[in-house]
């Protein structure tokens, strides 16, 4: 009786014990291969996000190069003082406004090196002096940055001090002097309203950054320009690749964005344990069922028959 006891448990145990060891190797097994998967699919999110707001600045970015390019424009700003800017100004308005109402951008503008005259369609709205007026900063550091074009979220003062990403592009002469600035403003609630698309599209945290962190869109508007998303060493992720980093329980994917000069960042905050577990709970269920029948059914067995084993042991 007491072997059939012994022999009873063992099997008992190493049935239970086999059941969880498989159980164990497969949830890592399981994991690897969603691990796997998750980060291919997490990179091809962070690819067609990347490439949706790469092809949303392609169309400012040729009209303002385009516009520095033409002629009528250089006639414009290359006047000296600021008498022969104002003398010019209802020309420089009417072109101006053609290009605004072309190409539907609210704000389109042009600078004179020499008269320091912003032209917009409006008019002459004001004399820039990035000495005086910190308003005017971003002129002095476009100049200094010796970018053929560049990208700068700043409120502007001709449309209500509204928020937006102005693409600004040098003008120069046949001599290839410097004789002003020239661009288009888009607003940021065009570009708020794509990543909103693509958050609720992908359930994702879609953020640009520029080369210190600091966030430059995001759907928060209180989080632009004063907000900074902390990535080591984020100068050795300007090869236009996709990277994936995992931080705490966030993973991110980064991208060097070169035409903008800008980096997106992908926060993914789902844990993939919870996808393993959706995965295997199922086989667990039916795993821990089954070893309750086994179970009650060996007791049951075992409590009808402990006759036969007695008689076996009398006979031996």
């Amino acid at each position: 009786m007491k072997q059939r006891k012994k022999r009873f448990l063992t099997v008992i145990l190493l049935f239970v014990v086999c059941i969880g060891t498989s159980t164990i190797l497969s949830y890592r097994n399981i994991k690897g291969i969603l691990d796997d998967s998750y980060e291919n699919d997490n990179r091809i999110v962070a690819s067609v996000i990347c490439n949706g707001i790469e092809n949303s600045f392609l169309r400012p970015i040729m009209v303002a190069e385009t516009m520095s390019k033409d002629s009528i424009l250089k006639e414009i700003v290359k006047h000296d003082t600021q008498k022969e800017a104002i003398e010019t100004e209802e020309y420089a308005s009417e072109y101006l406004e053609s290009i605004r109402d072309g190409f539907g951008y609210s704000i389109v503008f042009a600078v004179s090196d020499l008269s320091k005259a912003y032209f917009t369609s409006n008019g002459i709205s004001k004399f820039v002096n990035p000495g005086e007026d910190y308003h005017d900063e971003w002129y002095k550091l476009f100049l200094e940055s010796d970018k053929v074009y560049d990208l700068d979220v700043d409120t502007d003062e001709a449309a209500n001090w509204s928020l937006s990403v102005f693409v600004n592009s040098e003008i120069r002469d046949e001599d290839n002097n410097l004789i002003g600035v020239c661009g288009v403003g888009v607003d940021m609630t065009e570009l708020q309203r794509l990543l909103e698309k693509y958050e609720r599209i992908y359930n994702v945290k879609v953020d640009i950054i520029d080369n210190t962190g600091l966030i430059q869109v995001d759907t928060q508007a209180e989080r632009i320009e004063r907000d900074y998303i902390k990535i080591n060493n984020l100068e050795d992720y300007s090869d236009g690749e996709l990277y994936y980093e995992v931080s705490d329980d966030k993973k991110l994917v980064i991208c060097y964005m070169e035409d903008l000069d800008w980096y997106l960042v992908v926060q993914y905050e789902k844990d993939i344990n919870t996808n393993v577990i959706n995965v295997i709970k199922p086989g667990v269920i039916c795993l821990a069922l089954g070893i309750i029948v086994f179970v009650l059914y060996s007791i049951y067995e075992y409590k009808i028959y402990p006759d036969e084993e007695n008689k076996i042991d009398e006979d031996n």
